[in-house]
């Protein structure tokens, strides 16, 4: 072969193809080959990869990558300053995944004055809001993880969508303009045994409803297979049943003070009375809520514990902490909060959060121990509902978690069948605390960040900072699934059609129908707790302004949230429908409140999402739950009344957001509304006597001056509404004594 012909050969051969370098040589702009590794890496002594990223096509795409890029570094960053302060804190509580609360404070104090050292190096708080709560004369701050936070930024939402607004009157949940709920108690007749103060003393007597021995007796027997069971087991029965017997005098016709027997009387009262219907609940309410039944036994409480303050005992903490689930069932939530400081410090005071030395009765060393996480149970839950900074620090070593074994529960006090080899009475206690140490380091990492956002900017004015949000969260999501793996299965609610526990799969429960009620509530209550800690730790996600692109993993954590709130409101519903294992049960009702509000919110922000539709469905299902409770207490009949004013207007959004999809895809009629400017109302809405809804009106008809009234008011009164449903009550429910109550009385009124 002639050289010329050597050269034509060599132009005519291919060059091989490589489908896709890998990124060490598309870094360095070299050419690769299809090994695996490639040569040039090989040569080098490089790390060989192709990770498959698509590239920025566009401008836009590529600014968006660099900056998502810069806010993943600034996080980056973040964590390695954290964990490089935390090998000089101390560790962090047994048994706890949750990261040190301590600020990497500097150790350099000099020029400041406070100790605490570079402020470039303190954490921020997140913002909140500053409320005040009905028939209160000061503002109430509530954090970003709070319902009321969420309800507000809903609330402007919703103004800026529909630019509507109903009058107070129609919005304004009816116990909180009830004059009876603060009406002055009758006055009491000194004959009449149910009113009659039983005590050995004069000292507390005052006009008030007071139980008779076989009342009291009655009241107290319910504790112990309802709170008892199913909040913590921070009571010993034996021990406290023969304290109550020593308790009465002359002839077991009068009983000496106790405040520990009074509170758990003034509870059960507010349980009990809330599970019977309205025309059942008798003279015990005065005419007033449910919720505050029991009242004057709380007062009589409360004033006794004042003599214990400088000395406090066991029984002093545990009468701060079961004031602390009396106050939040009739959603008193500030008093509820300071009854939870109480018991922190009482806590402290006792040297709970000390491991209980060895020379202690495995009985005593055990009931310290369920004490102090039963106290931690409580802070989580106050913390995280108000969206305030937990009272107690978990940045040291804490007691072990106590045991659930069968000789623990043997020498509980009391004595419930043990439920599985494995599981007895106190498991629910010891999974139901996990459960809130998994939940509460997940809110810690999650408001403990810091996106670097811009003066005046929030987590949801930024769609990147959103992004970052949920990767912090997607790292706790797993955690929770390993809790839901590690319940035993004698505690888990049995599903249907072979659907799995602790899941929001949308299969309906298989109640066991000859299972201890006791045992029943337990299973019930765990899941619906999960569920709503599931709501209320992916709740943030759910954006009203920078709304996350399709498919990203904000998204998902949102629709995560919507998929909880579903299957919280299924698994509520259809318990109260066959059992009544709910029946008066406070939490369950706030729960399914917290859940609603939470659906709402994605149905108006998602309206074309796949998971939309069940989300509507849920709506209608808390409403029956809400119909349900409020035929025992009136907060609940408000609350139905309340969803069903937001039914009318997440209908209306949805309509029009249809039909503006409609007109853009066909281009025929009337142009697109356009959903981030205004609304025009095309329809109107005939109302009934009674202001429901009969029938649809169009414009030019008499129909369309009513849907007029509710529609261009400039400001939307729903925060007020709804928020007013969780602070209906005063501190005059509780001290109607007060000289300024016939003033206030009277304001109210004219309202």
């Amino acid at each position: 072969m002639t050289l010329a012909e050597h050269q034509v050969a060599r132009r005519r051969q291919k060059r091989t193809q490589v489908a896709r370098a890998c990124d060490e040589c598309r870094l360095r702009r070299r050419k690769c080959d299809n090994k695996v590794p490639c040569s040039n890496c090989t040569a080098k002594g490089r790390e060989c990869s192709s990770s498959g990223a698509p590239k920025a096509s566009t401008l836009t795409q590529a600014s968006d990558e660099i900056e998502w890029l810069k806010q993943r570094v600034r996080q980056l960053e973040a964590e390695l300053e954290q964990r490089s302060d935390q090998r000089n804190n101390p560790p962090t509580p047994i048994g706890s995944s949750s990261p040190s609360q301590v600020s990497s404070y500097s150790r350099n104090n000099a020029g400041y004055g406070y100790g605490y050292g570079d402020s470039r190096a303190l954490k921020k708080y997140w913002a909140g809001i500053q409320l005040r709560p009905a028939r209160s004369s000061n503002d109430a701050w509530l954090g970003s993880s709070s319902l009321h936070s969420f309800i507000q930024r809903l609330s402007v939402f919703l103004s800026i969508k529909l630019q509507e607004t109903h009058t107070t009157l129609h919005l304004l949940p009816i116990s909180a303009s009830d004059s009876k709920l603060l009406d002055m108690p009758a006055a009491a007749s000194d004959a009449d045994p149910v009113r009659r103060l039983m005590s050995s003393t004069g000292e507390l007597s005052t006009t008030g409803v007071y139980l008779s021995p076989i009342q009291e007796e009655y009241f107290i027997n319910l504790f112990w297979q309802t709170y008892h069971t199913s909040l913590s087991a921070i009571l010993d029965e034996t021990q406290f049943k023969a304290h109550y017997q020593s308790l009465w005098v002359a002839g077991g016709k009068e009983r000496r003070q106790s405040a520990l027997v009074d509170i758990i009387i003034a509870m059960c009262m507010q349980y009990g009375i809330s599970a019977l219907p309205l025309d059942t609940q008798g003279i015990l309410v005065e005419g007033k809520d449910a919720l505050v039944a029991g009242r004057w036994h709380y007062w009589r409480g409360q004033t006794l514990l004042t003599y214990e303050l400088e000395s406090p005992s066991i029984s002093t903490l545990q009468c701060h902490m079961l004031c602390a689930v009396y106050l939040c069932g009739g959603s008193f939530h500030n008093m509820m909060d300071n009854a939870v400081g109480q018991a922190v410090r009482t806590a402290y005071t006792l040297g709970l959060h000390i491991e209980p030395p060895s020379s202690m009765s495995n009985k005593d060393r055990e009931m310290r121990r369920r004490l102090w996480w039963a106290v931690y149970l409580m802070d989580s839950k106050a913390g995280m509902k108000l969206g305030r900074p937990f009272m107690l620090h978990d940045s040291h070593i804490m007691p072990q978690l106590p045991s659930d074994s069968f000789a623990a529960a043997r020498a509980s006090g009391s004595a419930f069948t043990p439920i599985s080899d494995q599981s007895t009475w106190l498991s629910f206690n010891l999974h139901q605390t996990t459960l809130y140490m998994k939940a509460r380091a997940a809110y810690t990492s999650f408001y403990g960040q810091d996106l670097h956002l811009r003066d005046n900017q929030t987590l949801w004015d930024d769609p990147h900072a959103l992004q970052v949000s949920a990767e912090v969260l997607t790292h706790h999501i797993q955690a929770l699934h390993e809790w839901t793996d590690n319940v035993p299965s004698a505690l888990k609610l049995k599903r249907q059609n072979n659907g799995t526990s602790l899941s929001t799969d949308g299969t309906r429960l298989s109640i066991e129908q000859f299972a201890p009620l006791w045992l029943q509530r337990q299973r019930v209550l765990l899941e619906l707790t999960y569920h709503h800690l599931s709501v209320n730790l992916y709740r943030p996600l759910i954006s009203f302004s920078a709304k996350p692109p399709p498919g990203s993993r904000a998204e998902a954590v949102a629709i995560r949230c919507a998929s909880h709130a579903i299957m919280l409101s299924c698994i509520t519903q259809q318990v109260l429908a066959e059992s009544s294992i709910l029946d008066g049960w406070h939490e369950a009702f706030h729960y399914q409140w917290n859940a609603a509000m939470t659906l709402v919110a994605f149905v108006v922000v998602y309206p074309h999402a796949s998971l939309t539709a069940q989300a509507r469905s849920a709506i209608d299902l808390a409403v029956t739950v809400f119909d349900n409770f409020g035929a025992k207490f009136a907060v609940a009949a408000n609350a139905a009344k309340i969803v069903r004013d937001l039914c009318v207007k997440v209908d209306l959004l949805a309509k029009y957001s249809q039909e503006s999809q409609s007109q853009y895809d066909h281009s025929q009629g009337l142009e697109g509304i356009p959903m981030d400017d205004s609304l025009n109302v095309s329809q109107g809405f005939d109302f009934d006597n009674n202001n429901n809804i009969s029938s649809i009106g169009t414009p030019g008809d008499g129909n369309f001056d009513s849907v007029q009234n509710l529609m261009t008011a400039p400001e939307l009164d729903l925060f007020d509404m709804a928020v007013d449903l969780d602070f209906w009550n005063s501190l005059d429910t509780l001290w109607p004594e007060r000289d300024d109550f016939s003033k206030f009385q009277t304001e109210v009124s004219a309202v």
